[in-house]
């Protein structure tokens, strides 16, 4: 188990939160939308959003939706596994959107952290099945319960939905989860 305490576990994925809810509240008191900022696939000007596409958010629920388990999940992550966390987070961040870039719907930006949030939680998932030892896999069970409907989440069922930024979290989330499953120290 990780030394690290559970405040100190949230702190990089609370940065995180920090800046999407400040550029939310200057999108929202300037009242000039920054979703033109979101990746637009394969645009030379959409890739400034593999960067800046997990601050932006359509509305109060969406950022919402977002916070908590990307404050959830990245703790859980630093806490178990601190060792690895970074790296699994900012391959949740920059692969994922990555990926968007290349394959998602070009006629759309792409905007939000629900990308993260799916990365964090299949490796979450996966890593536990992978590792196979206690703590992980009760790691497992604890996402599946609380967040297991991510894997409706990757299907395309709403048109303003980025089922892409699902699909491409899970697929890198799981990736990561194979790759550091047979690392000796990850907490």
């Amino acid at each position: 188990m990780a030394q690290s305490t559970w405040f100190g576990s949230a702190i990089l994925p609370f940065r995180l939160i920090f800046i999407m809810w400040a550029v939310f509240f200057t999108e929202f008191l300037i009242g000039i939308p920054f979703s033109y900022f979101g990746i637009i696939p394969r645009t030379g000007y959409g890739l400034i959003g593999i960067f800046a596409s997990p601050l932006l958010h359509g509305n109060f629920d969406h950022l919402i939706s977002n916070t908590l388990p990307l404050l959830f999940l990245g703790t859980v992550l630093f806490f178990f596994y601190d060792r690895i966390g970074t790296t699994v987070f900012f391959r949740s961040y920059f692969w994922t959107n990555l990926m968007v870039w290349l394959f998602g719907r070009r006629d759309s930006s792409h905007i939000g952290a629900s990308g993260i949030v799916y990365g964090l939680a299949f490796f979450l998932i996966f890593f536990g099945i992978f590792r196979r030892d206690f703590t992980s896999m009760l790691i497992s069970i604890v996402v599946i319960m609380l967040y297991g409907g991510v894997i409706y989440g990757v299907l395309p069922t709403d048109p303003r939905v980025s089922w892409e930024s699902h699909f491409a979290g899970a697929l890198v989330g799981i990736y990561t989860a194979i790759g550091l499953s047979s690392k000796k120290d990850v907490g």
